[in-house]
């Protein structure tokens, strides 16, 4: 399938559950030799013992620099580096509690910002970088203001670091509504099985995401070397509705 992968050192941070872990699975059954890291290491073992190939399991917060650089510099060289950030806050500009948006700013701005810096530095000059934005960018929905600026600014933030770290790739992903376990943990089990559904109804084609959807672009990108500083919308084409 995907031939460049064969013996190559992709680093996967956020890989135990949604669109990481879909990533890690379709990278390691094309070859890809795995570096999952996540704050929840117990979380992660579980997840990845049905990989194949063995993952090397690592603990990092990415919303602490020094552990972040310290990873980095503890692995050794790689080719590619995979950063699905994940965050959940909800609520309009007036509800929002300041410490919630600080809270995401640190795991999805501040990690993916950081993860860039200090993960470049042990990078094979042929390798590449996947960032993650959000729907929210492309399409203003109430309530998500934290997500939008948030990737609004990864968006703009990468595609300067694709010339400032160039040869080095660097793209972002904006998903779309995408099936993962943080609609339950924002909503709740019936609250999120409701708003999957509605956004479904909704869509052009009539279905939410899943996350192989998403990995299936991480994918992409990592093979395509002619593709950097793009910013790559997948979305079921909600931006149009």
């Amino acid at each position: 399938m995907f031939e460049s992968f064969k013996n190559k050192r992709v680093v996967i941070i956020g890989a135990s559950s949604g669109i990481g872990l879909a990533t890690a699975e379709l990278l390691s059954k094309a070859g890809a030799e795995l570096i999952l890291a996540n704050r929840h290491v117990a979380q992660l073992k579980e997840r990845a013992q049905d990989l194949p190939g063995e993952p090397s399991l690592h603990r990092v917060d990415v919303t602490v620099e020094e552990e972040v650089k310290e990873f980095f510099e503890h692995l050794g060289e790689f080719d590619h580096l995979v950063v699905p950030a994940a965050g959940a806050v909800l609520g309009t500009l007036a509800d929002s509690p300041t410490e919630k948006t600080r809270a995401l700013m640190d795991s999805k701005f501040w990690g993916q910002y950081w993860t860039v810096k200090y993960g470049t530095r042990h990078m094979a000059k042929d390798g590449s970088i996947t960032l993650f934005s959000s729907t929210v960018t492309q399409k203003p929905i109430p309530g998500t203001t934290a997500y939008a600026a948030v990737g609004s600014a990864i968006e703009a933030a990468s595609r300067i670091w694709a010339l400032e770290y160039a040869p080095i790739r660097i793209n972002t992903i904006v998903p779309g509504i995408i099936d993962t376990p943080i609609w339950e943990g924002m909503l709740g089990k019936e609250g999120a099985a409701v708003q999957l559904e509605q956004t479904a109804n909704l869509l052009p084609v009539k279905r939410v995401g899943m996350p192989i959807d998403v990995a299936k672009t991480v994918a992409f990108l990592i093979d395509n070397t002619f593709i950097n500083g793009t910013t790559i919308v997948v979305d079921g084409g909600h931006r149009l509705v």
